[in-house]
């Protein structure tokens, strides 16, 4: 029964950062840079562990790598489709939607698809092997390029995007301050 509970709980969790990220890629948000430095920050940190950890498969870094241009290719694009609005005395911004739906059903689609490995074949894997389950998840992770490739494009889209807000928005800021006292000297 407990464990029925906790697989309820993270379905639910899973479901509530669905609808926020489907919520976010659909209309004008809000710039708040404290958030977007936040998330540059956790996922640098989580792209550097990966890195290191990749030492013990230096394939992985070919993966990794074509992650991170695919991230790349997709953040440029995503700038280029970017608009800003100023309402109600802050600056919001309105992401290419598209874009947003990709990310999402590339990110789900990747769980989805590594839960039903998990449970096909992780179980036999890891008795087969005699390894223990954390041995055996890594040893998994150092064979299959596609969790490489889709973690480092998130990590590389969000990291560039995100870079490219904040610096916009000085910009705006800067633009909309020297507009504003020109139109004070009026």
């Amino acid at each position: 029964m407990q464990h029925t509970s906790s697989v309820v709980v993270i379905v639910l969790l899973v479901l509530f950062g669905l609808y926020r990220r489907t919520r976010r890629t659909i209309g004008f948000q809000k710039f708040v840079k404290r958030r977007m430095i936040t998330r540059m920050a956790l996922l640098a940190v989580v792209g550097v562990l990966v890195l290191v950890i990749g030492f013990l498969h230096p394939m992985v870094y070919i993966f990794d790598a074509i992650g991170i241009v695919l991230g790349g290719i997709i953040a440029y694009y995503a700038i280029r489709t970017t608009s800003f609005e100023w309402r109600q005395g802050a600056w919001f911004y309105r992401p290419n939607p598209w874009i947003g739906v990709l990310l999402v059903v590339l990110f789900i689609g990747r769980i989805a698809y590594r839960v039903y490995q998990d449970y096909a074949m992780f179980g036999a894997t890891a008795s087969a092997n005699g390894q223990s389950a954390a041995q055996a998840q890594w040893t998994v992770y150092s064979h299959e390029p596609f969790t490489a490739i889709i973690l480092f494009t998130l990590i590389t889209y969000y990291v560039a995007y995100y870079t490219f807000l904040i610096r916009r928005e000085r910009h705006l800021e800067a633009k909309g301050e020297a507009s504003n006292r020109d139109f004070e000297n009026v």
